[in-house]
C-alpha cells in the first residue's frame, strides 16, 4: 500500500526522483507503533492525548479504532476526522513536503482524549534510508538522519519540534522595473 501511495503520488507531482524508489522506500527504516490513549480526565488541560505535530515520515497509515480523537489543522480550525470501520488514514509527512517542494503538505494533527472510552491506534511509518538525500528547489538538501537529528535537537534546546522549517531556504523577491 505504501508504496502503490508514494509511486501514485511521485507520477502525479512528475517528479523525477534522482535516486531509485528503494531508497525512498526502505522497509528497514519503517516503523510500527501501537499507541494506547487512557480515559481522558475531567480537567482539560491534563486531557491532551498527543500535542499537535506533523509526522517526519514520508507518509504514515493509520488504523484506529472507532473511538475518535483524532484531529487535523485546516484553515485554522480543528477538524475532527470520524472514524470509518475498516478505513486506513493516510497522513502525508514532513519528507513528502519536501519531496513535492510543498505541493503536499505535512498535516498538523493531535489526539484527544475520551472521557468516557480508551482509545487504541496503530500507525506504520514509512521513512527514505537514513542517508537518503532529499532535494527540493524550496529546502536545502539533507538527508532524513540530519532531519531527525535537528528534530532531536529542537526538542531539547525549544522544546518542540520545528521541523522543515529549519532546512527551507531563503525566499528572494525580485522585482521588476
Amino acid at each position: 500500500l505504501a508504496s502503490t501511495l508514494f509511486e501514485a503520488m511521485v507520477r502525479s507531482l512528475k517528479l523525477e526522483l534522482e535516486l531509485p524508489k528503494s531508497m525512498y522506500l526502505d522497509e528497514s527504516a519503517d516503523l510500527v507503533r501501537v499507541y494506547r490513549y487512557p480515559l481522558g480526565s475531567v480537567d482539560e488541560e491534563l486531557a491532551k492525548g498527543m500535542h499537535v505535530h506533523t509526522d517526519s515520515s514520508l507518509l504514515s497509515i493509520l488504523n484506529e479504532d472507532q473511538v475518535g480523537g483524532l484531529q487535523f489543522l485546516k484553515d485554522d480550525q480543528w477538524l475532527d476526522v470520524k472514524p470509518i470501520p475498516s478505513t486506513l488514514i493516510v497522513n502525508l509527512g514532513d519528507m513528502m513536503q519536501a519531496l513535492s517542494d510543498d505541493e503536499y503538505k505535512s498535516v498538523k494533527h493531535k489526539v484527544k482524549l475520551n472521557k468516557q472510552e480508551e482509545r487504541v491506534s496503530i500507525c506504520y511509518f514509512v521513512f527514505p534510508q537514513e542517508n537518503t538525500l532529499i532535494q527540493s528547489s524550496k529546502y536545502k538538501p539533507f538527508t532524513y538522519n540530519e532531519f531527525r537529528a535537528q528534530v532531536q535537537l529542537d526538542v531539547k534546546t525549544v522544546g518542540s519540534k520545528i521541523g522543515l522549517q529549519n532546512f527551507r531556504l531563503p525566499q528572494i523577491k525580485i522585482n521588476l522595473i
